[in-house]
């Protein structure tokens, strides 16, 4: 399977400019999630301190991928809730029920999801008294796959070439397509800059299977180290990934020119200089 181009913007994922209407098949990313402390510096440079402000940040961003989706177009949402103290007490903050009703306003269809169980060092790990009930927590190790379309079902000829080449197997169907999974393990955090939240490549490179066909566009509006975009140009698709925080975007510049996918910051790939005077809205994922 040949390799896609690639496609490199310094944008702000709340309005997506440089990106047409109806120009996407597939928006596949990890937004930064709502009341985890790693993100909460990259939220208040929005203005964003409380929890329904984070939310709105992100409900921006969900409506931007409605208008760039094709009819039928796909979105696929990594996200995970959040266990915090609050004013009022340690609770959980359910970022993956907010982020389908915020979807769901902004034209999206919300479909069964995901629930990725990740593998951890630590299977017995708990929060509260221990063995003496009733005051111990759950342990908080999954996170959601959130599928959303935009109308119906996307239509093709009979015996399309592209879909026929996008065709896999029965037994990865049988696994691909259960609601939970237990087999990918959770990507390395470590990094220039800190913690990344990363999802692995082999996560990416599924849902890139599952959910979109060979020369479809593939978009990540929130690119941070570009999982999703080498994932999709490495199984035949167009990429494009939106990234505006300085650092982060001059990273995964150099790691397209590594990888051969951009010769340069005006090349024919698409990859822009930062754009100057804007607010950053995008975060490493």
């Amino acid at each position: 399977m040949g390799g896609g181009h690639v496609r490199l913007l310094c944008g702000d994922a709340r309005r997506l400019d440089g990106v047409p209407d109806a120009s996407v098949q597939l928006v596949l990313t990890s937004p930064p999630y709502p009341m985890i402390p790693q993100w909460d510096a990259q939220f208040r440079a929005l203005g964003a301190h409380e929890y329904p402000a984070m939310l709105a940040v992100l409900a921006d961003a969900w409506r931007a991928c409605h208008r760039v989706l094709v009819p039928g177009g796909l979105a696929a949402v990594v996200i995970g809730d959040a266990l915090r103290r609050g004013e009022e007490g340690f609770r959980l903050w359910p970022n993956h029920a907010a982020t389908l009703l915020d979807a769901e306003r902004a034209g999206f269809r919300p479909l069964p999801y995901i629930l990725w169980k990740k593998p951890t060092n630590r299977p017995n790990a708990y929060l509260g008294s221990g063995f003496l009930p009733p005051n111990a927590y759950v342990t908080l190790d999954c996170e959601f796959i959130l599928l959303l379309r935009k109308g119906d079902l996307r239509r093709f000829p009979r015996h399309d070439p592209r879909r026929e080449a996008s065709r896999f197997g029965r037994a990865d169907r049988d696994r691909w397509f259960s609601q939970v999974w237990e087999d990918l393990r959770g990507a390395s955090q470590g990094g220039p800059g800190g913690r990344t939240g990363a999802f692995p490549a082999a996560l990416a490179e599924r849902l890139v299977r599952m959910f979109s066909v060979v020369g479809d566009t593939v978009l990540d509006p929130f690119a941070g180290t570009g999982t999703t975009v080498w994932a999709a140009a490495g199984l035949g698709r167009e990429a494009i990934g939106v990234e505006l925080e300085p650092t982060v975007y001059a990273r995964l510049v150099e790691e397209a020119r590594r990888r051969r996918l951009v010769s340069g910051p005006a090349s024919g790939a698409g990859a822009r200089r930062p754009a100057r005077a804007r607010r950053p809205n995008s975060v490493a994922r």
